[in-house]
């Protein structure tokens, strides 16, 4: 974990499992950071994708990673959103996720369903 992953007030993750392959699920997260306005992608590696989201007032950027990993029901998606100014995010971090999951489920094709009670998929989750 690197220093912009690690567990802030002002930060969100989030957890999906998609009924595709890995690789196909890490093509589509790069297309939907892509398409995304104020999102840029700053790194891929193996496994994980790397982005910017960038506030439309000020401009504050948020640095949010996506790692993909197999799964028995196709391939699993975790997601961190960290900003990196301030003490807080007013809830900005969670709306990055939303945002980027929204945008990953048109790429990857069908949506995954909603995820049963404690199925472990966590839709959103708060960090620190």
């Amino acid at each position: 974990m690197n220093e912009r992953e690690r567990p802030t007030p002002n930060s969100a993750r989030a957890a999906r499992t998609y009924p595709v392959d890995p690789a196909r699920l890490l093509s589509a997260v790069m297309r939907a950071v892509e398409g995304l306005p104020r999102w840029s992608l700053e790194a891929a590696e193996g496994n994980e994708v790397r982005a910017v989201r960038k506030t439309r007032l000020f401009r504050f950027a948020d640095d949010v990673t996506a790692r993909v990993s197999p799964d028995p029901d196709g391939a699993r998606l975790e997601l961190t959103s960290a900003s990196r100014v301030g003490k807080g995010d007013l809830g900005q971090n969670p709306r990055n996720l939303v945002e980027l999951l929204r945008a990953v489920d048109r790429e990857a094709g069908d949506p995954p369903p909603n995820p049963p009670r404690g199925s472990g998929e966590a839709p959103l989750g708060r960090d620190g």
